[in-house]
């Protein structure tokens, strides 16, 4: 990507992750790089819970300034940590010369092991991300994160009257609950007949919950079938799927289970 770099005018850089969940507005930020006289910026977010999640992210160590003395992988050996956003902002000529010198050192060498061995001499901060915050790196934290909208004050955290998301829309009817439905804390998408007891879970779209199916802390994707007096928990059930044939899918909750797309079960 460098000579797209090259060729741009812009004077700063800003990069983001693609597999974490957040929002946060730029503008401000790169105003706050700028005030700030930084070399690097780097956006974090302070979590509690780093045994448990987060084990595939970096995490920043810093100073009472903020200043950032390292980046490093987060082995799980405490719970409060500050998770590094993969989230930088530099100017050009900086991210150029990192890239270079990068190159010659190693052919393994990522950004971040670039700017943490650049620590001493540059001038590298961190700035605290709030709200939602969601790293997805694999299959458990895909889980995690989908139930964490569940929570009505977590999902405000994210989606917000003035910050609207834009995706492809999919137009169909609304859902239809019958006399015999039951759903709690849970999302439900349009399109659905919903004849059982959903609770703590995600319902896409087009989805037919029969009656007497129990679903408790999955996520059901569009256009699957749960049939008729079935026991779903902790479960991911990709889009299509079909569970008729047997009356319970139970995984714990800390290796939820996943039915593969279009299976009939």
């Amino acid at each position: 990507n460098v000579e797209c770099i090259e060729r741009m005018k812009e004077e700063y850089c800003v990069i983001t992750p693609s597999y974490m969940v957040f929002t946060e507005d730029y503008s401000d930020l790169l105003n706050t790089h700028i005030e700030s006289g930084a070399d690097i910026t780097l956006l974090y977010h302070s979590v509690n819970n780093a045994k448990e999640r987060y084990l595939n992210c970096n995490i920043l160590q810093l100073n009472k300034q903020k200043g950032v003395l390292s980046i490093s992988r987060n082995q799980g050996t405490a719970q409060n940590r500050y998770i590094f956003m993969d989230t930088y902002i530099l100017s050009k000529t900086l991210l150029l010369e990192i890239i270079n010198i990068s190159k010659k050192v190693s052919s393994m060498y990522t950004l971040s092991d670039m700017i943490n061995a650049k620590c001493e001499e540059l001038d590298v901060r961190g700035v605290s991300h709030k709200g939602y915050f969601a790293s997805i790196t694999d299959f458990k934290s895909y889980y995690n994160a989908n139930l964490d909208l569940v929570n009505y004050y977590e999902a405000k955290n994210l989606f917000k009257d003035n910050w609207p998301i834009y995706t492809r829309t999919n137009d169909s009817c609304p859902t239809k609950y019958f006399k015999t439905a039951d759903v709690k804390m849970s999302v439900v998408s349009n399109g659905c007949i919903i004849k059982g007891k959903i609770e703590n879970s995600i319902i896409g779209r087009g989805c037919n919950i029969e009656e007497g199916a129990v679903i408790k802390n999955s996520v059901v994707l569009s256009g699957t079938r749960i049939g008729k007096d079935c026991l779903i928990e902790n479960q991911v059930v990709d889009k299509k799927a079909k569970i008729v044939n047997v009356k319970s899918i139970i995984s714990p909750s800390e290796e939820p289970g996943y039915i593969n797309r279009g299976d009939i079960v």
